[in-house]
């Protein structure tokens, strides 16, 4: 038997229902995202969404890197020799960087816990971090610059990083805060609050950057191995990342508790997000890195370096 609406009800609804009533507005109108991340089940083997995309940004990064530098004069052995390079560098700096950027208290209590790949966690910059020591040690071998490499490969890594956030997308993770916006998506696996979809705007700061890149290399600045290319990519891609992380949830995360991060936030009041922290370094490195291009006189660079705007000529027959 149903209890009567007291007085005290009434007036709880009454004041809720002002505050609910546009909440549920925007969930009637919001795209609603319920898509089971497994795209198959082969016996016990589950072949997630998240893994086809890993795949796919490994395979973009490396066909545009292909591309690149054949078109810039290298051999395709060359360019194949830098697979396992930038396959361990994202597989071995995506891991550490989950562990060591995000929950270090935990994993350095726990070291071995590392090996622990099956309870997933990868991080972004923990990539960008073991692909540029990748870099680093890929140029020392084939006796080339750093910065030739880096500007060979920033516009690979900005168009497959793309890959990684639909995989994201179809996860239902990396969430948006709550959002009141038109392209609202409430991820239904999670909860029923409509969100920024920030993943999705994680993709069109890659495709930005892409673009920012090409442009970069049109106008025919600097030449390629002048770092340019890479400390554009570095300045824009992490700042854009910044600013996206505004829309994101707000976690606290292990690092942000610890000093002198910790302190920073009491100091100026306001919360920042721990890829905020982890993105101020990279694009510190692409200021220097552009700031040292163009200090350079375009005739000081060794006769070998190639015009930027030979990656839109015809290829080499090398």
């Amino acid at each position: 038997m149903t209890r009567p609406a007291t007085d005290s009800d009434l007036g709880l609804l009454a004041f809720l229902a002002p505050r609910l009533s546009p909440l549920c507005l925007y969930m009637a109108q919001s795209f609603v995202w319920n898509v089971d991340p497994v795209l198959i089940r082969l016996g016990g083997v589950a072949v997630r969404y998240y893994g086809l995309c890993f795949g796919l940004a490994i395979l973009t990064g490396f066909a545009v890197w292909h591309h690149r530098v054949r078109r810039f004069g290298e051999s395709a052995e060359f360019a194949e020799r830098w697979l396992w390079y930038g396959v361990a560098g994202v597989v071995i700096g995506g891991r550490l960087g989950h562990c060591f950027f995000y929950q270090p208290r935990t994993y350095l209590a726990n070291p071995l816990r590392v090996l622990h790949i099956w309870e997933g966690g990868v991080s972004s910059h923990g990539v960008a971090l073991g692909l540029a020591l990748a870099l680093w040690l890929f140029a020392r071998r084939q006796r080339v610059t750093w910065t030739t490499l880096g500007d060979y490969f920033a516009p690979a890594v900005a168009l497959a990083v793309n890959w990684i956030r639909v995989g994201n997308f179809f996860n239902s993770e990396v969430l948006g805060s709550p959002a009141s916006v038109p392209w609202a998506v409430v991820f239904a696996r999670v909860d029923a609050i409509p969100r920024h979809p920030v993943q999705l705007y994680e993709i069109g700061n890659g495709l930005l950057t892409w673009v920012v890149l090409r442009e970069v290399e049109r106008r025919n600045i600097r030449p390629i191995g002048s770092g340019l290319i890479a400390g554009t990519f570095l300045a824009t891609y992490f700042t854009l990342r910044i600013l996206a992380e505004y829309f994101k949830m707000f976690y606290i995360e292990q690092l942000r508790t610890m000093s002198p991060f910790r302190d920073v936030e009491e100091l100026v009041g306001f919360p920042i997000h721990t890829g905020q922290w982890l993105s101020v370094l990279p694009v510190l490195a692409g200021v220097l890195l552009i700031r040292r291009a163009l200090r350079r006189r375009a005739s000081s660079f060794p006769a070998g370096e190639i015009a930027a705007t030979s990656a839109y000529a015809t290829p080499s027959a090398r």
